[in-house]
Order: C-alpha cells, then structure tokens, then sequence
C-alpha cells in the first residue's frame, strides 16, 4: 500500500485532528487508502494552524519515523479551485493558499504504530524498512 510522510504535528492533526487537507506542491492522482507516516521533521508553523489548546497533553503522543494511520484520498484540485467546492472560496479551514489540496477522509489510526523510513512523495511501504 501506498504511504505518504508528513511532518509532525501535521500528521497528528491528519490522523486525530480533524486536518481534511495536505497541502502540497505538487497534485496526486492516488486515489484510496495510504498510510500516514510520521515524519521525523518537525512544522514549527503547525502550532499556529492548529492552535496549542488542540494539541495533546504530552509530546508524546507525536511519533516520529513512524506509521500512525491510514487515510483516503478523495480528491485533488489546486487551491485555485477551491471556488467549484465552496462558496467560502476554500475547500476546508485547513487549505492553503497556492498548493495542492490532497482532500482526505476517513483517518484511522493503526492499532499499533510502527517504524518506517520516510520518503518524499508517495511511496510504497513494503518497499522501505525501518
């Protein structure tokens, strides 16, 4: 299956945070489930975004250099078409401007997360080892 590596706590707020958007620069014509692995990178400008009274309790709870979830792709537009989804003119609160908006559903975390290395892009998951 394919996987996807996003940077902390980006990839906390795929899985648990209700985060229906990654934004990217380029588009995906994936479709269906992929893995979310958790970078070992960290978005300091996340924390804006997010808002620091959403964010676990502890640190802990944001693995790194680990899968944590699984996800679907449902779609793929430019930013600059958000209007054909919204009359608000954004397709979700978490789009950016000028980026891909990869729209995801249905988070599921793994029951039990365990270690990957991360690649750029989508990649497959059998293909890397820890």
């Amino acid at each position: 299956m394919k996987a996807l590596t996003v940077k902390q706590p980006w990839a906390w707020a795929i899985i648990h945070g209700g985060k229906d958007v990654e934004n990217r620069s380029r588009p995906t014509k994936h479709r269906g489930r992929l893995y979310i692995h958790a970078g070992k990178g960290w978005a300091d400008e996340a924390i804006d975004t997010i808002g620091i009274q959403s964010l676990p309790d502890s640190f802990d709870e944001f693995l790194a250099g680990m899968v944590i979830g699984t996800v679907d792709v449902t779609d793929c537009h430019h930013a600059d078409d958000c209007h054909k989804f919204s009359k608000s003119g954004t397709c979700s609160e978490w789009a950016m401007p000028g980026h891909h908006h990869w729209v995801l559903a249905d988070p599921k975390p793994v029951e039990v997360p365990f270690p990957a290395k991360g690649k750029l892009g989508l990649w497959n998951l059998e293909d890397v080892k820890a």
